[in-house]
């Protein structure tokens, strides 16, 4: 089987894959998109997320571990890159159009528009939520010996003849003859970071912050054994993976496959990847055409639920469907499009 993959990008946003299987007697031909949910949907309705991120100095120790010994290499504290963890946890709240700004970017625009505009005019921008977090890690890493105990058996044949052995008699056996006990000094190199992160989520309601949750959690996380100014950089960057399952955040992937059932250039540039181009050649054919065409109905829907516009495209499948195409792919495109609904929920 072979796979091709491209990727289109709308809106500066990376949506979708497109991806080819071949294999078989014919061939079936796939849209993949990926969207973010959350359970929350109080959060999730918010448009404008500010974000105001405290961290902790991190105290980090290296130590060099032997059967005998055990000496610290290094030890003190490390100022980790604030900027990384922000443009992490930016990078996970950002689902739905919603636009994440960090405590330090809402203030410079706020400055910066009361210095453009009259005070008379001057509204400050909306905030629909706040995220107050605080961040502590620390790390510790070095070289360390273990012992490890190795059992080892030596085994012997040994073999008993008769003189008239019985139908599938086996002579020979083998039969545990010694075992032994070996110690063995095993030497390894590894890193381990104990992250705690708490704090709250506030609501704007009617120009009122209200409390809407708290979040908070601690895990600890192996890593390879490196400069404690890599791990706290790696440590920084993961952690909007971390902090976003706290929120109900998840990654949603849905294949659409594509309806091959008139051989046009629009499904041609489909299987291809250039959607924008199979959108305005498919819109034009629709509009020009003197029959509707379920296949066409059916493969803009497909697009524009690419693209996010979901009401869009449930219009097209909808069209689709009530023009005679009623194909399985058609009715599980209509059930895809609640999985993805930004006001559905995970039960």
């Amino acid at each position: 089987m072979k796979s091709l993959i491209s990727h289109v990008v709308y809106m500066g946003i990376p949506l979708l894959q497109v991806l080819l299987l071949l294999g078989g007697c014919g061939s079936k031909h796939y849209v993949e998109v990926n969207r973010k949910i959350s359970n929350d949907l109080d959060f999730a309705a918010a448009r404008t997320v500010v974000l105001d991120v405290s961290v902790d100095n991190t105290p980090f120790v290296e130590r060099d571990i032997t059967i005998h010994s055990s000496r610290i290499l290094k030890k003190g504290m490390l100022q980790p890159d604030r900027k990384i963890i922000e443009h992490a946890l930016s990078e996970a709240m950002n689902f739905d159009g919603k636009s994440v700004l960090t405590m330090e970017q809402y203030r410079w625009m706020e400055s910066s528009l009361a210095s453009i505009r009259p005070p008379s005019g001057y509204r400050s921008p909306k905030i629909d939520a706040l995220v107050r977090l605080k961040v502590s890690f620390g790390i510790q890493s070095g070289r360390y010996e273990q012992q490890k105990v190795y059992r080892f058996f030596r085994k012997a044949t040994r073999c008993q003849y008769l003189k008239n052995p019985p139908k599938d008699y086996k002579p020979c056996r083998e039969v545990e003859d010694r075992a032994w006990d070996e110690i063995h000094t095993e030497q390894n190199a590894l890193g381990r970071v104990d992250l705690w992160y708490a704090g709250e989520i506030f609501l704007n309601r009617n120009d009122e912050f209200q409390l809407h949750r708290s979040i908070e959690g601690a895990v600890v996380l192996n890593t390879a054994y490196e400069d404690e100014r890599a791990i706290s950089r790696k440590v920084a960057a993961g952690l909007g993976n971390i902090v976003s399952n706290e929120l109900g955040i998840v990654n949603l992937k849905v294949r659409l496959q594509i309806d091959e059932g008139n051989h046009s250039d629009s499904i041609r540039l489909l299987k291809q990847g250039s959607l924008e181009q199979a959108r305005s050649m498919l819109e034009q054919d629709i509009d020009s055409n003197w029959f509707d065409s379920s296949t066409d109905f059916y493969n803009l829907g497909l697009i524009y639920h690419t693209y996010g516009e979901l009401k869009i495209a449930s219009k097209y499948y909808e069209r689709a469907i009530k023009a005679g195409g009623y194909k399985r792919i058609y009715i599980d495109a209509l059930n895809n499009l609640e999985v993805l609904d930004a006001e559905s929920t995970l039960e």
